[in-house]
Parts: C-alpha cells; structure tokens; sequence
C-alpha cells in the first residue's frame, strides 16, 4: 500500500519529501550547538537576595534571606578588551528558595508559598532575565559595570551592575551587589496586620558566580 502510494507522487515531490525528513530527523536526533563562550556552572557559587522588613512594628519582623539556585546562562568574553563582552542570564522562578536559617520549616514554607503565588506569580511569569547592553570599565581593572535589561514578572527595566571579573585556570568568577525596587517591576510588596509589618520595597541581591 504504501509503495503504491509513494509510485504515484512526481519524483521532484518525492526527492523533495525525502529531503523534509531527512532534515526533520537531524533536527530531533542533533543537540543544539552549545555558546562559544563560557557559561555558568551549576551548583557552584550562589545568588541571594535580602529582603528587609519595614513598617511601625518592623523591628519586630524578620528579615528573609532567598537564594536563585538554578541560574542559566552564558557569556561572550573579550579577553583583549572586556568592555566588548557580553552576557544573558536566565533565572527559574521556580528555582527561588526561601532559606530563612533561623525560622521554622513551618515559617519558611509559608513564606515560600507566599513568595510565589503573590510575588513572584511563579505559574505565570517562570523566568527572570537579564541581558546585558554594554559595559564599561569602573576603577580597577577587575571592576566592571554592566548595563543591560532586567525583567521580572514581565516587566522589563534598564540597570547597571556594578562586578569584578577575574579569571583563575580557564574559569571566570563574577562577583557583584545590586539594590532594586519591586515597585519598579510592578510588584507591590507584602503587608501584614494591616500595614503596620511590612516588607521593605528595595531588595539587595549578593552573587558570586562561575563560568567556564
């Protein structure tokens, strides 16, 4: 039956399906090609980020302390002249821990839950990015500021990052600090008892991370 089928189709048609398939398997069977530069190494460095606690009775609330554990992504690097590199990041929000050492198991997994449903809204929006635009040179010759495209819950804003890079046997370790506001990304920070404990608008991030 099916030599009957394929007798009947034109030899041009024919050559031309052939070709199709031929493609479509080395497309399904050939891993996408890695980047040319480095890329960040799982389960090696880390990325916190430190939410302070506000408000009249703020004293009184806790601090939390969140991790990005699954961070992806890779680098293009101008060893002769690092102002001409490059980067994007990709964070799963899935991937965002509460840590909170000194809470309860109880306490950080209401904290957790909170943080996705009505922060993060983590079955909406699973990704948070970063791509960078430029960078320039800041003091040192390790010390860089990068520019570039942050975009949480969808929302995208420009900002610069200030980070040293330093290589050490082929593998690059960028370490940095960076202050943002949720507001900024359309995130409305959470308030308890009716205002009077609240989390703080600005968030500092903490990160070391490797590429190689």
């Amino acid at each position: 039956m099916k030599q009957f089928w394929t007798s009947h189709i034109p030899l041009p048609t024919r050559r031309g399906i052939l070709l199709s398939a031929i493609l479509l398997t080395l497309s399904l069977s050939t891993p996408v090609a890695a980047a040319d530069g480095p890329c960040v190494i799982p389960a090696r460095g880390h990325f916190y980020i430190h939410v302070g606690a506000g408000g009249l009775f703020g004293a009184f609330a806790h601090d939390h302390l969140i991790e990005a554990q699954r961070i992806e992504g890779c680098a293009v690097i101008d060893p002769n002249d690092l102002t001409h590199s490059s980067i994007k990041l990709t964070f799963s929000t899935a991937g965002i821990r509460v840590l909170d050492p000194k809470e309860s198991a109880k306490d950080r997994a209401k904290v957790q839950t909170t943080m996705e449903t009505e922060v993060l809204h983590v079955s909406q929006y699973p990704q948070v990015t970063f791509e960078s635009t430029g960078l320039e040179r800041s003091g040192t010759a390790d010390a860089l500021r990068v520019r570039g495209n942050l975009t949480i819950r969808g929302k995208t804003q420009p900002v610069v990052v200030p980070l040293t890079l330093t290589r050490d046997d082929g593998t690059y370790r960028v370490r940095g600090e960076y202050k943002l506001k949720q507001t900024a990304f359309g995130i409305q920070p959470i308030q308890l008892a009716g205002g009077t404990v609240k989390v703080k608008d600005e968030v500092r991030t903490e990160f070391e991370l490797f590429l190689k």
